[in-house]
């Protein structure tokens, strides 16, 4: 999506700690259908990422056939620790709005973590979270919440509350990656940088369990189904 890469890795290890303590919910629901169905779930990781595996327990990871599918070039230049993971998972090409390869639920499980906000305007949202939802039996799917006073890929305050062309200025003006003569990757940044309410994700998910992890503020909204064909 030509977005700029943004976040320092000095706050790698915060972000690492929050992730651990929100996938507990995902690490259950691999583990009750580990149980109840005796052999490893399917697993269809969209717009995923390796170091997002490295946070779940290497027992748990073994109890999924993990497909990560991605835009082209996502795979490139991994570092050692995700290198490691190269070879568990089945590693795709392709796009969060258009999973036609894919027959109607013919995942156990999908995941969609950080990614939604990124793919473009509301349509283009609305048609991932079509596909994902026809896809997967059960899903698991995180955004950030637009709530939060800190725009979390940024790391702005306020910046995502305010109209395209004021991020712009304000990113050029406070933000090392915006410096220099305005861009298409840097409109592109925020054009595909979207947090959502948990309103906004309801809507592109109903007939889902939404809860939200906090800090003060929402800091990130997560919906999860059990069987689309209860909802």
């Amino acid at each position: 999506m030509g977005a700029l890469t943004v976040f320092p890795s000095y706050l790698k290890p915060v972000s690492m700690f929050f992730r651990k303590r929100r996938n507990q919910r995902l690490v259950g629901m691999i583990e009750k259908f580990w149980l109840e169905n005796d052999r490893p779930a399917n697993v269809l990781d969209i717009g995923g990422s390796l170091v997002f595996w490295l946070s779940i327990p290497e027992a748990t990871r073994n109890k999924c056939n993990i497909s990560l599918i991605n835009l082209p070039g996502a795979y490139e230049g991994l570092p050692p620790n995700e290198e490691s993971l190269r070879a568990t998972v089945s590693l795709l090409t392709g796009d969060a709005r258009d999973l036609s390869r894919f027959g109607d639920q013919s995942f156990d499980l999908v995941i969609c973590n950080s990614v939604i906000e990124h793919v473009g305007s509301w349509l283009d949202m609305r048609k991932a979270a079509n596909e994902a939802r026809r896809v997967g039996r059960c899903g698991w799917i995180q955004v950030p919440a637009f709530e939060f006073p800190l725009e979390q890929h940024f790391l702005l305050p306020f910046v995502h509350w305010m109209a395209d062309a004021l991020q712009i200025r304000l990113l050029r003006r406070f933000h090392r990656e915006f410096r220099g003569p305005l861009s298409d990757e840097m409109y592109m940044a925020v054009f595909h940088t979207r947090p959502l309410s948990r309103a906004q994700l309801k809507h592109l998910f109903p007939a889902t369990d939404i809860r939200s992890e906090w800090l003060v503020f929402p800091k990130s909204h997560v919906a999860t189904w059990q069987d689309t064909a209860d909802a």
